[in-house]
């Protein structure tokens, strides 16, 4: 089976030193790509920097709802240049209304800025978004959004929000809390949204299933996600592994 984890954080301080080694266990465990996703403009140049190092790697570049600043507003220009030099898309991106961590009329001016630029590129987006879809679909309707669509990254909504995110091109990526295996509402979801708007991901180094609970996740524990997901589904893991890999191809426009 060819595997993609569609987002994860090869870029965090938890993986310093041992990257070769992570990488190495997520090539035997079957990944031929891993999206590493930034979330300061800090980790951009580190980003790009994964990806020409490891030709597993790809590298989507943003700044993330958590750790947006003020004088980030200026730099945000500088997505287009980095998207020139090889990066598959931007994000981590989005918005959260659980978080008091900055306020939301500058997570939500850093967000629409990154996606009017993404908009203007045609280039996917990784999204992220808690508390906030009809904030989000705001967003949406009053700037645009890129042709290409993207993902929203651990998607936590009903099926009948999905509906709403699919309506423009979305799709969505699902990792460790597939394997509690303790939500009617997600096992819903994932059947709708399967199979042309799912994919797996493993947000390491956050996020670990039930099967390997010790901190850092890994990008290989994506075989227990994938256990879990055609487990839902009552499908073959070879199955899903197919479709899930086949989207991540079509939406971030993947050479395996």
């Amino acid at each position: 089976m060819r595997l993609v984890d569609a987002h994860c954080h090869l870029e965090a301080e938890e993986f310093a030193g041992r990257l070769d080694d992570v990488i190495a266990g997520a090539r035997d465990a079957g990944l031929a790509k891993l999206i590493t996703a930034s979330v300061t403009p800090d980790q951009w140049a580190l980003s790009l920097e994964l990806a020409r190092t490891f030709p597993e790697v790809a590298c989507v570049l943003g700044v993330h709802p958590w750790y947006c600043r003020e004088e980030d507003l200026s730099l945000l220009d500088g997505l287009a240049g980095a998207v020139a030099m090889g990066a598959v898309g931007i994000g981590e991106a989005g918005l959260d209304t659980k978080t008091d961590r900055t306020p939301f009329l500058l997570q939500e001016a850093v967000f629409e800025w990154q996606l009017a630029i993404a908009r203007n590129l045609n280039v996917p987006m990784v999204l992220h978004c808690r508390g906030a879809f009809n904030e989000m679909l705001h967003c949406f309707r009053k700037i645009g959004v890129p042709q290409r669509g993207g993902i929203l990254h651990n998607f936590t909504g009903s099926a009948e929000v999905a509906e709403q995110f699919m309506a423009y091109g979305f799709a969505f990526s699902l990792g460790g809390v597939l394997t509690y295996r303790n939500s009617r509402k997600r096992n819903d979801m994932l059947r709708r949204i399967y199979p042309e708007h799912f994919l797996l991901e493993t947000d390491s180094p956050d996020i670990p299933p039930v099967e390997a609970k010790d901190r850092p996740n890994v990008p290989a524990n994506i075989m227990h996600n994938l256990r879990a997901a055609a487990e839902i589904l009552e499908l073959t893991e070879e199955e899903v592994a197919e479709t899930i890999t086949r989207n991540a191809v079509r939406v971030f426009g993947l050479t395996l």
